[in-house]
């Protein structure tokens, strides 16, 4: 599609018929204006969704998963993942951290699945997603650790408060159809009850 616009520093006037003059920028860019918050349009679409794990261990990565997963079992869509949260709110001295871990070639339904704590649409009252969160599941394929999330020391218990994570990962990490995503542990196996942990992710069209 091309834009065609005259290069301005002046904001342009948008006519009563709702046809706008775009304002077009020194380099050719286009100036947008955002007038609703940055989510809001996926979010009012009924596109957004979010699972949660409460208060449970979480393991290292492997087939035998426990801790937050989301499956992408829908083959008409892709899941843009958004947010990742959550903290260690009781301490196991030989894990060291948190990580987001990818796997792929799940064809079938994992086995051995303990539904996730809660999962929503952002739209409260919207349907369900199509992707299946769950707290544990067993899975063809062990899944690989591609980003460390959170440093956990076994001190936090006894000396303060853990701050925990957010992360953003703003739709750049995206779950084909028969992959998913999980948050696995590292050093060791997080302790029971230890860990809350939060996945946000929009269902797109392939």
């Amino acid at each position: 599609m091309l834009f065609q616009g005259q290069v301005t520093n002046k904001v342009p006037q948008i006519r009563a018929s709702g046809n706008p003059n775009l304002m077009q920028l020194m380099l050719g860019e286009m100036g947008v204006s955002e007038v609703m918050p940055r989510y809001s349009a996926l979010a009012q679409s009924g596109l957004l969704f979010a699972a949660r794990c409460a208060l449970q261990a979480t393991s290292l990565a492997g087939t035998a998963l426990v801790g937050l997963q989301v499956w992408n079992r829908n083959a008409n869509v892709n899941l843009h993942m958004m947010k990742a949260s959550g903290n260690i709110v009781a301490s196991s001295a030989t894990c060291t951290g948190l990580a987001v871990a990818t796997g792929v070639g799940q064809t079938s339904a994992p086995t051995g699945q303990t539904a996730a704590t809660n999962v929503i649409n952002t739209l409260v009252g919207g349907s369900q997603p199509s992707a299946l969160a769950l707290a544990a599941g067993t899975y063809t394929n062990a899944p690989v650790a591609i980003w460390d999330i959170l440093h956990n020391t076994a001190a936090i218990a006894s000396t303060g408060t853990d701050q925990g994570f957010q992360w953003d990962f703003e739709g750049t990490l995206i779950i084909q159809p028969n992959c998913y995503v999980a948050i696995v542990a590292l050093g060791a196996a997080a302790a029971a009850s230890s860990n809350n942990l939060s996945l946000m992710w929009a269902e797109l069209p392939v």
